[in-house]
């Protein structure tokens, strides 16, 4: 036998399964709680960066507290901006909002924090009983400043409110029996104070007082500094009142702290209500006197400027000097109080709410005062059942190729249509949504980055999600293509870059973020959040030709051990296998009959092997014959057929005569 001829044989592969890869790591966020956003990706606000807050075991209605340096956590994630201090927002396992929070930008690690430095306070109630996983989103002004947080405070510091404000936000009440007495939230401040009191006349007055809140920059003050208290003269109990409404947890109630400072000239005594006077009480059930005169401990916790219901002189404490305590003219502590005469201390003090588990109480804060001698107390970073949490890593926005999915299987020369699913609206300035293609050695393919786009055509197809597309019928971008070049092979990677507005420390990462404690800084899936990646795999089908051919019969011999002399017919097969793994399309089939032979007409048959070729094809091309599979036709000294479809594994053969000339 002897091979004759040519074949050219053009085809596509089809797509068949392989033994599915194992699914690669991915840079992406999207596990439970979603990627919160108040509205929709592609309308703002959207947050970029998140940090989880790990809260160990405690139960419902808990004041969880923590204090925060975005700063760090920015630098931790490459990200180079401006803090948007009104961009955090603690949301809950289950993806809401936390109903009461507040994050106070002028109070860290427990003391007064300058304001800008990216540092702060954050405190909320905790609505998920037991360890839990709760999520502070933040954000820096290059990706869209952030409106203020809208949810309930808890204020125990004071800092929700504009100077002058009387019902502090989160509070329930704040009622003054006259118009005189001050209630109001007062920043850091030095007032000087005259009071009104003539007998005996007043030492220290008037008097530069010190309204320097305990931490942050506003406190809360009650009482009678602005103006003398109203005459006629008299007890006024309830003076001025403020409430505050919260719910106890009922598995470990923990403690109620209040921090105040009194201040003025006027006394009262343990078991009176007669003068000038704070007292706080926790009413449920029952009521527990917190500080005031029925507290019975003046000395360890003042609720008046001194102690004593007669003028102050040198041997009794009393009224009529600025802050004595329970000191006399002579400075000789009378209770047994070491506090230093006319000093102005903040003071604590920390009782049990075991007796209130489960309860909803009211925190009730009340002066009493009298006609003469003003006095005057501030309120600060007051806080009930804290539980102290930790923060985990911080993250950048969340993206996800949608399609195709991984350990896909695409051809040489295929488009591949790509969707993107980003939790987060990109940012940045230009081509804030790529893709890019690599082969299995890690080389970029030739052609990208392929931008994605998002017109609002695409749908949503999870709640809160913005659909990137190069799929795109009226931008008509280009998709991702695998090189004609390509062999049958695995480890195919299509990568996503989300990117946000702001300049990444990391140079060439220009608006990337970071995963923290990655290592080196290179652009690759592992080290970056807002990256994400899928493997795919590269099929051909393996086709091969052969022709062969055989003498059937010549003049002299016929049948019987014929030859090639002049006349003697000469049958030709060509054979094409498939074998695989993919199926192949669109194969055509051409060959030249050699000039030494003559074709001979209606000798073209068609099958799977060169023996079993029984179909007659219509090698004239004189018309459709459902029974031609192929099409065959000769013209001119050439032949050609072609399939559709090859399956891998199967194989087609035509068979032909011709006569020796």
């Amino acid at each position: 036998m002897r091979k004759l001829g040519r074949v050219l044989i053009l085809w596509l592969a089809m797509l068949l399964a392989l033994v599915p890869l194992a699914q690669p790591l991915r840079a992406d966020l999207r596990t439970t709680p979603g990627w919160y956003d108040q509205n929709a990706v592609t309308t703002t606000p959207d947050w970029h960066y998140r940090v989880a807050i790990n809260v160990p075991s405690a139960p419902v209605n808990s004041t969880v507290k923590l204090d925060v340096d975005f700063a760090a956590l920015l630098s931790s994630l490459g990200v180079s901006g401006t803090f948007d201090v009104n961009s955090p927002r603690v949301v809950r396992a289950s993806g809401a909002l936390s109903t009461i929070q507040e994050y106070t930008d002028t109070v860290y690690l427990g003391a007064t924090d300058p304001t800008g430095n990216a540092q702060g306070e954050v405190r909320f109630i905790l609505e998920d009983a037991g360890a839990t996983t709760y999520y502070l989103y933040f954000d820096v002004t290059q990706n869209g400043a952030k409106p203020a947080n809208p949810q309930t405070p808890i204020n125990g510091n004071f800092e929700k409110g504009a100077t002058g404000t009387q019902l502090p936000a989160g509070w329930a009440t704040a009622v003054k029996l006259n118009a005189v007495y001050d209630m109001q939230i007062r920043p850091s401040e030095s007032v000087s104070v005259t009071t009104d009191g003539t007998n005996p006349t007043p030492f220290n007055n008037p008097r530069t007082t010190d309204g320097t809140p305990l931490t942050g920059t506003q406190s809360y003050m009650m009482g009678a500094r602005t103006n003398n208290e109203p005459t006629p003269g008299g007890s006024q109990p309830n003076a001025t009142v403020l409430t505050k409404t919260f719910t106890v947890p009922s598995g470990t109630p923990g403690n109620l702290t209040v921090r105040w400072r009194v201040e003025g000239w006027d006394s009262d005594t343990n078991n009176t209500t007669a003068f000038d006077h704070m007292s706080i009480d926790v009413i449920g059930a029952t009521t527990t006197n917190v500080i005031g005169p029925l507290t019975n401990a003046y000395a360890t916790f003042p609720f008046a400027p001194a102690f004593g219901n007669a003028s102050i002189n040198n041997t009794r404490a009393g009224y009529g000097d600025y802050n004595t305590f329970d000191m006399t003219l002579a400075g000789v502590h009378q209770q047994g109080m070491t506090v230093v005469n006319h000093s102005e201390p903040w003071w604590t003090r920390t009782v049990s709410l075991a007796a209130y588990a489960g309860q909803t109480v009211t925190l009730r804060i009340e002066t009493t005062h009298f006609q003469a001698f003003k006095s005057w107390f501030h309120l600060d970073d007051i806080e009930w059942s804290v539980v102290n949490a930790t923060l985990g890593t911080a993250q950048g926005f969340g993206i996800n190729i949608a399609t195709p999915a991984a350990s896909s299987n695409f051809v040489p020369g295929q488009a591949i249509p790509t969707t993107v699913q980003v939790d987060a609206n990109p940012t940045a300035a230009t081509n804030p949504m790529t893709v890019q293609l690599f082969d299995p050695a890690g080389v970029l393919a030739a052609g990208g980055p392929y931008i994605l786009y998002n017109d609002g055509t695409h749908g949503d197809v999870t709640a809160g999600d913005a659909i990137w597309s190069n799929n795109n019928s009226v931008l008509a971008q280009p998709a991702p293509t695998v090189p004609l070049s390509a062999t049958n092979s695995t480890g195919w990677k299509l990568r996503a870059y989300g990117r946000d507005a702001t300049n990444s420390t990391i140079a060439a990462q220009n608006g990337l973020i970071r995963g923290p404690g990655t290592g080196a800084a290179t652009e690759i899936q592992a080290n970056f959040w807002n990256i994400d990646e899928i493997l795919f795999n590269v099929q051909t089908a393996a086709i091969s030709f052969v022709k062969t051919n055989s003498i059937v019969s010549d003049p002299i011999n016929l049948a019987s051990n014929p030859k090639f002399i002049p006349g003697a017919t000469v049958r030709y097969c060509l054979l094409v296998s498939n074998a695989g793994p993919a199926a192949a399309n669109a194969i055509i089939i051409s060959d030249t009959v050699p000039a030494t032979v003559t074709f001979t007409p209606g000798s073209m048959k068609s099958g799977t092997t060169c023996a079993g070729a029984t179909t007659v094809e219509d090698d004239n091309n004189a018309g459709a014959d459902e029974s031609d599979p192929y099409g065959a036709s000769f013209a001119s000294g050439s032949l050609i057929a072609l399939t559709a479809s090859l399956a891998a594994g199967a194989s087609m053969a035509l068979i032909f005569d011709a006569v020796v000339n």
